[in-house]
This record gives structure tokens, sequence and C-alpha cells, in this order.
């Protein structure tokens, strides 16, 4: 797994960008799915520090359905697959459906596999920022809907938006050292403790230069969309470093101490479920090197849940 010395301040400006999206208030989860270090400062071509396979698993460990896109069959995130289509679906939780219509498939209806375009060149996803950060970056984001095989909301379901962010590179400042600062971000940090760290990896060193960096996101979307806990601090821990630059020199900033694996939890998701079986909702986005891009739901008994321990 990735070390946060890696970490990416160059989306710090992404919420005022997307302003027209509530992505300030709702908890959220993000990772590094992808980060191609740019050749210069002593790297002498572009290699991957973060190199998972191309595919992205969704994998339903659940007894409840989950609807997966804007509606059935309607198309999701283009430019980031390749070959066939990504379409709406539904995992089926660990039950008897009432329906067997539209299932994701690959794994007995519980899981999907994606197939996603080539990871050294940007995602062209639906919207587009430019003139901000050097190189166009690209943004999408589809609902999750936990307890539905329809798409749509209700008063038994909780739902989150599934967030992909691509560019091949950002013009951050030229600096010799790393930064640590407090920032509200987009596309990393634990949800509650936002924060950013300034890195020479992402620049464009030379006009025909590239450095492409991806990332995945989760975070809490609809009416319940607060109750949703960040839980970065019980899945690789965090770290606390020394503020600078942003932030009063000294003042102690806190961050996930790995990029590439991070999550939420629902608190007795259960109850909002009306099944009587005291059950968490656990999500996890993880990018493991040389190995697919997963997407995870987990239900865990509240009763025993190391994700939510002090939290």
């Amino acid at each position: 797994m990735s070390k946060r010395k890696i970490l990416l301040c160059s989306l710090v400006l992404l919420l005022t960008v997307f302003s027209s999206v509530a992505f300030a208030t709702a908890p959220y989860a993000s990772i590094i799915a992808y980060n191609e270090m740019a050749p210069g400062w002593g790297v002498s071509s572009s290699n991957p520090e973060v190199s998972p396979l191309g595919v992205l698993d969704i994998i339903n460990m659940t007894p409840w359905d989950i609807s997966i896109g804007p509606g059935q069959n309607q198309p999701m995130l283009p430019g980031l697959t390749t070959g066939t289509s990504f379409n709406g679906f539904w995992l089926a939780g660990f039950h008897k459906p009432s329906s067997t219509s539209n299932f994701g498939g690959s794994f007995a209806f519980h899981s999907y596999q994606v197939a996603l375009n080539n990871l050294n060149n940007g995602w062209v996803l639906k919207n587009e920022v430019s003139n901000v950060y050097g190189q166009p970056l690209w943004w999408d984001s589809i609902p999750l809907v936990f307890n539905s095989n329809t798409f749509t909301q209700g008063g038994n379901t909780v739902a989150l938006n599934f967030i992909a962010t691509s560019s091949v590179g950002f013009d951050v400042n030229y600096n010799s050292a790393t930064a640590n600062f407090p920032a509200t971000a987009l596309s990393f940090g634990d949800g509650t403790n936002n924060y950013g760290l300034e890195t020479n990896d992402t620049m464009i060193y030379y006009s025909n230069w590239k450095n492409t960096t991806h990332f995945l996101t989760v975070q809490g979307l609809g009416s319940n969309e607060n109750s949703w806990k960040p839980i970065a601090a019980n899945l690789g821990g965090i770290t606390t470093n020394s503020g600078v630059g942003g932030s009063a020199p000294g003042t102690p900033v806190k961050g996930p101490k790995y990029l590439n694996v991070s999550g939420l939890a629902y608190p007795n998701f259960s109850a909002v479920a009306g099944d009587n079986q005291g059950l968490d909702l656990v999500v996890i986005i993880q990018a493991g090197g040389y190995g697919d891009m997963q997407l995870i739901f987990m239900a865990v008994p509240n009763s025993n849940d190391g994700f939510l321990k002090g939290l």
C-alpha cells in the first residue's frame, strides 16, 4: 500500500469548483487509485507509484440489494471503461430475491467486474474542469442506493455517491520539500480530518510530459448522508504530521497512513432497513499493487464492529 508521503494536494480547490454539489458537508472517503510520477526531480521515467490492474470489482457481501447508477441500463462513467459499456444495474444481497431481472454478473449475482480504460491515460469523464490545475481534470459520479433494486431512495434506504476523478497532471507550486496542511478536498481525506500534502510528484515539468492520476471516492448522499462515519483510522491507521504552509507552523495535521484504502460505515443500517438483524453497513474502496481496484460492501454485527471502534 502506498504511504501518505505521495498524497497530492492538487485537488484542494475542487470543492469550490464543484460548488453545485454538496461535497463539503457529507462524510466521504477517497483513495489514490493510480498515480504516475512525471520524469524530473531525480525521476528518469514516468513510473506508477500505485499500480493496480485495470479492473474494478464491485462486490456485495450484505443481505441487502444494492442499486448502482441512475437507472436500469443507463450509461455510467463514460471515459472510465473500455470495450463493453458500463450501465446501471443492481447487485443481489445474500437472500432469495423477488426479482431476477438485470442482475449484476460475474460471481453468483453478488458481484460485477468493470474493465477500466488504459490507466496511463486520463479518464475523459462527463465533467471537465479547465484552467485551474494546468491540465484538464475530469470527474463524474454515480449514485449507490442500499436496500433497493429500483434505483430510488426511500424510507428504508441509504445512499452514497461513487465518484471518479482523473487528470494527466497538476501545476502546483514548485518546492524542494513537501508541506502538510489542513485542506478540504473532494479527492482525499478521511472526511473528518481533512488534509493535504504538497509534493512535486504531481508536477508537469515540461509541456510534453504528463502525470496521470486517478482518484476514487465515496460520499454520503440523500437525507441520511451525515450518518455515514469515516473509518480510515480503523483500516490502515492515522498518522500525524507537523503542519506548515496553509496551517500554523507546527500544528498537528492528521491523515490516513495509507492512501489506497479507505471507507465509510453506516452504524446499525438494519434499523433503517427494518430487518432487525443488528448489522452495520460498511463500504471499502481499495487499490492494491498488481491487483484489482475494489468497491466492497459488507454487513458487520453492530455489537462487535471494529471498523467503528473509537468513532
